[in-house]
């Protein structure tokens, strides 16, 4: 038992004491100390000597605790009670039960770099950019205003894209920096990091005669992990706190491309619960090609139904951001993975804004 663990079981010790007595080496009774005590002795033999019949008075009882606190005189306890300590591997020790999550976590997903494409394969089909080994493919696209409002966030600049990829590239081609199948300017993007997300700024000239500026954004989601929705939705598009307004598209309207955006009636509570189940939410890849997304439909893709809702996120920084929402509880970011990877969210929190959204639930389809 360790020093101060002893002073604590028996209590009342001067802890000067017990570090004397651990130190090291031959004890010896300072001077002053034993020159105290030689008196004390003379004393004492001298009263026995003048007052032969003096004793000392009989000793009282140590203290005994009591339940309700206070301290009360007694007999002399035969054994004083100890804390008994139950220990893993001990008698009667039993393991307390772990604490519940909200949200275990997911086992994530690997999604696999992009190869490049054999030459013939219609690559000019596929806005792309290679800058440090990785291949940025398109994403969000500004024209007019919106560009210029997007041009705020040019961060540095990084080179120039020739533009050269097409259908007929090669690999040596490919495997040069700044290789793209779009020219332009490519700068990084203030707040994102550049391994996520670059940009192509063009100048041009529309039929009559005026300026135009086009700002395209290029994202890397290939060849990396995702384990949680946060891992999309806050490391890298920083979705929290920064959603300016909300729009929602219905799945026929978007079908057809007929636009209809219409302002989406979400609580912020309704929405923040909305956030709370992506962000822990786990990835899910739907492809499958040898089997069926819905049971009972044979060969069905998970875009089979129309029980789909459209979500635009304007951000505080004039970007935006494409949702697809799925009955359910799937819900994907527009430009990963060609379509195919999802965060699993089933619950309350998905369906009040699936449901808000225009989101349908036929069942005859």
């Amino acid at each position: 038992m360790k020093d101060d663990m002893l002073l604590d079981a028996v209590g009342g010790i001067d802890s000067r004491f017990v570090e004397a007595a651990a130190k090291p080496g031959k004890k010896r009774f300072p001077r002053r100390l034993a020159a105290s005590l030689a008196a004390c002795a003379v004393l004492l033999v001298g009263l026995t000597a003048v007052w032969p019949k003096l004793r000392p008075a009989a000793p009282q009882p140590a203290p005994v605790p009591n339940p309700n606190g206070t301290v009360e005189r007694g007999e002399e306890p035969e054994v004083y009670p100890f804390p008994h300590v139950l220990r893993p591997g001990g008698e009667g020790y039993t393991a307390p039960e772990p604490i519940p999550t909200l949200n275990p976590a997911p086992a994530g997903i690997s999604i696999p770099a992009i190869e490049l494409p054999e030459p013939g394969a219609q690559a000019d089909m596929l806005g792309l950019i290679v800058y440090r080994g990785g291949i940025y493919t398109q994403a969000g696209r500004y024209e007019g205003e919106a560009a210029e409002r997007i041009e705020a966030l040019l961060g540095d600049y990084l080179g120039y894209a020739a533009g050269r990829i097409d259908e007929w590239s090669t690999q040596e081609e490919y495997a040069v920096e700044f290789a793209s199948s779009v020219p332009g300017d490519v700068y990084a993007v203030k707040g994102y990091d550049t391994d996520f997300r670059i940009c192509i700024r063009q100048e041009f000239t529309y039929g009559n005669g005026a300026p135009g500026l086009f700002v395209c954004f290029y994202e890397r989601l290939n060849g990396i992990t995702l384990t949680a929705g946060k891992d999309l939705y806050e490391e890298r598009l920083h979705v929290r706190g920064h959603v300016a307004a909300i729009q929602w598209q219905a799945h026929e309207d978007w079908d057809w491309n007929r636009g209809n955006y219409r302002e989406a009636p979400v609580s912020q509570e309704d929405w923040d619960a909305f956030l709370d189940a992506l962000d822990a939410g786990g990835f899910i890849d739907a492809w499958a090609p040898d089997g069926s997304f819905y049971e009972g439909r044979p060969g069905s893709t998970i875009y089979d139904t129309p029980n789909q809702a459209h979500l635009f996120l304007d951000m505080d920084d004039g970007t935006r951001i494409e949702l697809r929402l799925i009955e359910g509880g799937y819900v994907r970011y527009r430009i990963l993975g060609g379509g195919r990877y999802f965060v699993g969210m089933p619950g309350e929190a998905f369906d009040a804004v699936f449901d808000a959204c225009g989101g349908t639930h036929e069942t005859d389809w």
